[in-house]
């Protein structure tokens, strides 16, 4: 087959291929003059020269730029100053006549350009925007030739110069010869004089934005580093819109940043730009758009969409690196911060905190479903455990791309993301399942345990969504439950980790689950809160329910408290920091779901010993270290030892079984007495405060010391004569804890036999005393003689021979009777070979304020007292003798209602509910609440929530109120139990007792004038104010509801205060300043009334008389409410009545005052009782004699 023809030119002689495009260097020479310059830059149809010219003075520009004045010498800044002169000159004969905006400015360099452009002539089509850019970039140096700048600019924006413009921007990619001096002339223009002409620029964005997406997709290729003197056009193109940005106003840029692929094209290839773009990049977004409060958020919700912030986090893994430069991952990590939790950057939309964006926490529900579904009256409220709708769907886009586990900074991202926006938790972990916390030490699990642990320690929101106050129904549990306990810590998981080998893992494990529990405890107080009370009954159900809810949600997600105590146990005694956690965890668990914890019956004691002998341990060996060669150990391991200690403290006064004292096998002593060791024994700096409570509640518990309302400091006795002791002779100390145990430990099985000891050591008549006197001084007679027996008798013997006469000493100063403490101290002497002294010596500074003004012991004082009191001061009924102290007693002192009947416990079992209410059966349990002994009080509160359960389940008529009353109270004891630093049902004030007592009466005669006051009372709150007293303000300042019922509510007030005065608590109740006044203030105005009636009156009376019988009550009386002078007061409003006057009504009682001359006879008696009981030196100190006067 013969060979095809070619088919050229008709010649047969033409090109056989396509011409080579070759592109030569221009030529250029040296301008010496204004007039050579301009004669290179006239128009000449021959290309060749035009470019020859341009070449020129592109290198006049290129030497004028690159100067130095620091640096050059003085040549070389002559030589640039006559540079610039001829420039100068060549402008100013280049410019045109009429300066406007149809003038053109170097117009043969525009012919130049658009003959260029006619003729397709590539290489004039680059230079000429080449020396445009360095001529308007030198001249926006100079102040001078900034006006033909401006007409340079103006220039550019006339439609032939547009259209080149236009048509050099849309040229091929591979033309970025013509592209790059395009928009590197366009930049200069743009920010020429401040951007001066940058708004009419943006107008002529047809041209001047043209193809700008696409140029900022043509990216340096090669292998080696982009050269920064030859940028890419996507660099050229960034740095443009990055200028633009900068000048625009808010407007324009709203408009330019709605054009989505300008937008994308920005952050499209960002990884691969070099670090000083990247940082101008992000800062000039950052300070322009971001932080620019005139600029629209929907503007700045264009820019910052999902794919920019994800190609902006993937700068977190930047390679490249410049010396001079910031960290790029650090420039992104705060320009993402600044994004992504600033609402006012167009990113984080407000959200409703807890509450899903599908879910109205502000719903009606009809009341008949709340009441018959509960929470399942709510449609959403179990919608959410697969998946959450949110409303920064923006953000949640984002941080499924984020890493927290590979870096810190990522993880404080999230972080910070979560605790502005809490509604991405939930959302987070659903959908990220990629990652899990099954246990494998790597820096991997490790950092994302750090990240779980940082997102359990973000706070819940405030009410749980973003308003003033709680919304009318609660959030979704399983959200709630997610904030708390994110979807990765699964009860499988967190067994695992605890049981661990790995201490880190378990450790780990250990501190998110303490945080959790904190949380827990939290978010179940948000949901008691008693803002809630302020709803409707069925919402307050609600909110109960769901707290329920989320605790028993709670149990199902976290390891069982088996597992945690093996988890404890199995921790190696060196790891103090470890146990120390653990023992926190546990004390969390008791503290805040006890039921949960009482499940495991853990017996606290093993451990509790074991703590006591590590703190033992660490003691001695202190010792011997600074014996040997003067070192010392961590100060912080005892600490952490001492800290675990008082957890596990807490957990024993949670546990029933906890034995004080008994000595086992790993310890020599009880754990009380090793406890107080301890005490004693510890280094200073260190925080003894919860020890010392633990001692105080233990050792009055017990009663090994006398009770508080006696004026007894308590244990404080021991602890200040040990230390004292231990700072002057510590060996003496060290022998005396086996002592000293064995005291301890008989006095707490058998108080009731030192007491009699101590009542046969003492006078007859003196028994007031021996209760002042700790029954451990009997114990101490009891047991020295075995102790001087023993074969370490003579050590012994020595210490207690330097410890008892401060013991004894520190009692008689802390107020204990000294005249039985005498008659110990010598009983004491006879068992010593030198004897203790001559006579018991009471220090003189001690840390005790002995109580003054208790009851007169003496009754000399009393018949001289009668003779001074009959007439002689008191002006009002002289001829009328006052009561004495018997008589006083059988008007004014009434029984004791709230005496305890232990036998109540047991007789109410066999009782119906009717004869419970009406025959005094649950009044008499109710009053049980006030024995001095907590077992009793322990047991009163189980037995009046059996009550209940069974008062619930009856058909009594008045079931609800008195059902709602005992769980009320019961509900007030454990509040107040929750405030004792060893949990305990703590002895409730008298006065919430006698209330209770006397409400129940009220609540079973539905025709008593204060049932609605009472029924309202309950329905307030599920507990009461331990700090208020009851009806108090509504008896005595509102009306009665029964126009002629005031006078009989005020009865039933007086009645129960009057049985609610019983100790000094009490008392400080009664004094206590209130938004009305004191109490004690409001009943005395109350009995000043002329027309009350003489058994009202009386009452008052008989509060005041009961107040003096409190030690500091007659002191308080006349101090602080003038009880004198309201007295005088009363005599002399009974002065001219006769005394044979009939009062308005009888009294109760033996005694009764029937008539004024009574009365007048019991003022004068309650002065007198006053004076006798009080504090005379501060009653003189304070009245200047005045009240003195009066009465004596």
């Amino acid at each position: 087959m013969g060979k095809r023809q070619f088919r050229g030119a008709e010649n047969g002689d033409g090109p056989r291929k396509r011409q080579r495009v070759v592109h030569e260097a221009p030529t250029s020479e040296v301008i010496h003059t204004s007039r050579q310059l301009r004669q290179l830059l006239a128009f000449d149809p021959d290309l060749g020269h035009s470019r020859h010219g341009l070449q020129s003075f592109k290198i006049l520009l290129d030497s004028l730029l690159a100067r130095d004045d620091e640096t050059d010498n003085a040549e070389k800044r002559q030589q640039h100053e006559q540079r610039f002169t001829i420039i100068k000159e060549y402008l100013q004969s280049t410019k045109p006549i009429e300066d406007d905006e149809s003038a053109t400015y170097l117009p043969d360099i525009m012919q130049t350009w658009s003959h260029a452009g006619q003729v397709n002539n590539e290489n004039l089509l680059s230079a000429v925007p080449v020396v445009l850019a360095l001529l308007l970039k030198l001249l926006s140096q100079s102040l001078e030739l900034t006006p033909i700048g401006l007409g340079i600019c103006r220039t550019l924006l006339q439609k032939r110069q547009q259209e080149l413009i236009s048509r050099s921007l849309s040229a091929d990619k591979g033309k970025a010869f013509i592209i790059s001096p395009t928009l590197r002339m366009l930049r200069e223009a743009v920010c020429f004089d401040g951007g001066a002409i940058a708004r009419p620029m943006f107008r002529a964005r047809a041209s001047m934005l043209k193809s700008l997406a696409r140029n900022m997709g043509i990216v340096h290729i090669g292998e080696e580093p982009e050269d920064i003197k030859k940028p890419s056009p996507r660099t050229n193109a960034l740095q443009f819109f990055l200028s633009a940005i900068k000048y625009l106003h808010p407007e324009a840029k709203k408009e330019l940043l709605a054009q989505r692929d300008v937008v994308t094209a920005l952050t499209r290839d960002i990884k691969q730009d070099q670090p000083y773009l990247v940082l101008d990049l992000l800062n000039g977004l950052r300070d322009h758009v971001l932080l620019d409060s005139k600029v629209p958020r929907e503007a700045k919700s264009n820019l910052l969409n999902s794919t920019t912030l994800i190609k902006i986090s993937g700068l977190y893994y930047y390679r490249l690196v410049s010396d001079n430069l910031p960290s790029i991952p650090d420039a992104a990590h705060d320009f993402l911060m600044t994004a992504c939790t600033n609402p006012s950057c167009g990113v984080l939309r407000q959200d409703t905190g807890l509450y899903p964006r599908e879910a109205d926490p502000n719903a009606a529900i009809p009341s008949a479903d709340l009441e018959e579904l509960g929470l399942e009256a709510i449609v959403w409220m179990n919608k959410f455990k697969t998946e959450v709708p949110v409303r920064n769907f923006v953000l949640s886009n984002l941080l499924q791309n984020l890493r927290p586990w590979s870096s810190l900074k990522q993880s404080e991202l999230i972080t910070s993301i979560f605790k502005v926006a809490p509604e991405l938790i939930a959302d987070f972990f659903i959908k990220n399942k990629s990652f899990t916390f099954e246990p494998k030490l790597s820096a991997t699990w490790i950092g994302y345990a750090a990240f779980l642990f940082n997102t359990v320690a973000l706070p819940l929101p405030e009410y749980f969504c973003r308003g003033s106050g709680y919304a009318e129904l609660p959030p979704p549990t399983s959200i709630v439950m997610d904030n708390i306990l994110p979807l990765p810590l699964n009860q499988k998981a967190l067994s695992r980790c605890l049981t661990n080998k790995s201490r880190m893992i378990s450790f780990f494990a250990t501190r998110i689950l303490i945080l959790a529990v904190q949380k827990l405890d939290t978010a179940v107080k948000m949901h008691q809160d008693p803002a809630h009370s302020s709803k409707s009954h069925n919402n307050q159900t609600l909110w109960t329910e769901a707290a329920r809810r989320l605790v028993d949600e709670f149990c199902q997600r976290s390891p069982g408290i088996k597992e945690m105590i093996n988890a404890y146990r199995s921790i190696p005694e060196d790891d103090l920091l470890h146990r120390e956690a653990a023992s926190q965890l546990l004390r969390l668990y008791y503290e805040v779901i006890p039921q949960v914890a009482l499940m495991a019956k853990f017996d606290v004691s093993p451990l509790l010993e074991t703590a006591l002998k590590r703190l033992s341990t660490q003691e001695r060996q202190k010792e011997t270290d600074s014996q040997e060669d003067g070192s010392e150990n961590d100060p912080r391991d005892f600490a952490l030892s001492l800290k675990e200690l008082e957890n596990l403290l807490a957990i024993a006064g949670y546990s029933p079984g906890m034995r004080w004292f008994a000595a086992t096998e790993q310890l020599t002593l009880s754990p009380f007495t090793t406890l107080l060791k301890v005490y004693v024994e510890a280094p200073s700096g260190v925080s003894l405060a919860p020890v010392r409570q633990v001692l105080h509640f233990v050792a009055a518990e017990q009663q090994v010391v006398p009770a508080k309302d006696k004026g007894h400091p308590g244990i404080s006795v021991l602890l200040e004569s040990f230390k004292e002791l231990q700072t002057s002779s510590p060996a003496c100390v060290a022998v005396l804890w086996p002592f000293l145990d064995k005291c301890l430990t008989r006095c707490t099985t058998a108080p009731v036999k030192y007491l009699e000891m101590l009542q046969d050591l003492g006078a007859k008549g003196a028994e007031d005393e021996v209760l002042t006197v700790s029954p451990l001084v009997a114990a101490i007679i009891e047991q020295l003689p075995f102790a001087a027996k023993a074969a370490d008798s003579k050590s012994t013997l020595d210490g207690l021979s330097r410890f008892l006469p401060r013991f004894l000493g520190y009692s008689a100063a802390a107020g204990e009777s000294k005249p039985l403490l005498e008659a110990a101290y010598a009983s004491m002497s006879k068992h010593f070979a030198k004897g203790l002294g001559k006579s018991l010596s009471v220090p003189k500074k001690h840390p005790f304020k002995q109580p003054k003004g208790g009851k007169s012991t003496g009754t000399k004082s009393q018949d001289t007292n009668n003779t001074t009191s009959e007439g002689k001061k008191i002006k009002s009924g002289d001829d009328i003798a006052a009561l004495n102290s018997d008589q006083l007693e059988r008007v004014l002192d009434l029984p004791d209602s709230l005496a305890a009947d232990n036998s109540a416990l047991v007789k109410w079992q066999s009782k119906s509910v009717d004869e419970l209410v009406d025959e005094g059966y649950a009044i008499s349990l109710i009053s049980l609440l006030a024995s001095e002994h907590a077992s009793i009080r322990k047991e009163a509160l189980i037995n009046i929530l059996k009550m209940a359960s069974k008062v619930q389940q009856s058909e009594y008529e008045e079931k609800e109120q008195i059902w709602l009353l005992l769980s009320e109270l019961a509900e007030t004891a454990k509040v107040a139990a929750a405030s004792q630093p060893v949990s305990a049902v703590a002895p409730l004030p008298s006065t919430i007792i006698a209330f209770a007592c006397h409400a129940v009466n009220v609540l079973r005669d539905p025709t008593h004038s204060l049932y609605p006051k009472v029924n309202s009372f309950l329905t307030r709150g599920p507990f009461w104010s331990v700090d208020r007293v009851p009806l108090a303000d509504e008896v005595l300042s509102e009306e009665p509801a029964a126009g002629d019922s005031y006078y009989a509510q005020l009865n039933w007030l007086l009645a129960y205060l009057l049985d609610g005065l019983r100790t000094s608590k009490d008392l400080e109740l009664f004094h206590k300043k209130r938004a009305k006044g004191p109490l004690f203030e409001r009943l005395l105005a109350v009995a000043g009334n002329p027309y009350m009636r003489t058994p009202l009156k009386i009452q008052v009376i008989r509060i005041l008389y009961r107040a003096t019988k409190i030690e500091e009550g007659s002191t308080t009386l006349v101090t602080r409410f003038g009880v004198v002078s309201w007295l005088e007061e009363l005599l002399k409003m009974k002065k001219s009545l006769s005394p044979m006057a009939q009062s308005q009504g009888g009294g109760a009682g033996t005694g009764t005052v029937v008539t004024t001359e009574d009365e007048v006879a019991v003022y004068k008696g309650l002065l007198k009782r006053i004076w006798e009981t009080c504090d005379r030196e501060r009653v003189e100190g304070w009245s200047k004699g005045g009240v003195e006067g009066v009465i004596a």
